[in-house]
């Protein structure tokens, strides 16, 4: 039995994964203006996302000069929004490294969470601060408590995913090729 790979067929271009799905040149054709298509989008999406967190950052900074609240207040409406350019920026790391020919993963997206999360525990732990009943301070200390068990659940898969991927990384299966991403070797 044969391993090596297809001969490349200079019809495909950049695009070898179209060699598995094409069926004639109209399904080349087709298959490279829809990757031409994505890549754009993806560009498109790269520089909405960059500009977002610059705006945030700029908001942030007028707010911070503006004034009208109390200190502890900026000081966690300052971190809340760093927190926020963070998962914009990891969110726009993930499309560049697909843009750059990666595969998608799944620890940025768990990475995400986890920021998201400690965002909301923090605006919990804020409005805590505030005089509220004791049916409403019970449900915000209910809505922390499912905050932290998210928080440990995602922490835990994050682990699980980095174990994983050095597991493979530490015995790659022989049938499987290289290791994608493994620039150690």
């Amino acid at each position: 039995m044969n391993d090596d790979p297809p001969a490349r067929d200079p019809r495909f271009g950049d695009h070898p994964s179209v060699i598995r799905y094409a069926r004639n040149n109209l399904d080349v054709r087709l298959l490279k203006v829809l990757a031409a298509a994505e890549r754009v989008i993806l560009y498109v999406v790269s520089a909405v996302l960059l500009a977002i967190a610059g705006g945030i950052v700029i908001m942030l900074f007028a707010m911070v000069v503006r004034g009208g609240v109390g200190w502890t207040e900026k000081v966690v409406v300052v971190i809340e929004d760093l927190l926020l350019v963070l998962i914009v920026l990891e969110i726009f790391a993930t499309v560049l490294t697909h843009l750059e020919g990666g595969r998608l993963r799944l620890e940025p997206f768990i990475i995400v969470g986890i920021i998201a999360v400690v965002r909301h525990i923090m605006s919990v732990v804020v409005r805590l601060t505030v005089s509220m009943t004791a049916a409403e301070s019970r449900e915000q200390f209910t809505e922390m408590a499912v905050y932290a068990g998210v928080a440990v659940l995602l922490t835990t898969a994050l682990a699980l995913a980095r174990w994983s991927q050095w597991k493979v990384q530490q015995n790659p299966d022989p049938k499987l090729g290289p290791v994608q991403g493994d620039e150690a070797g």
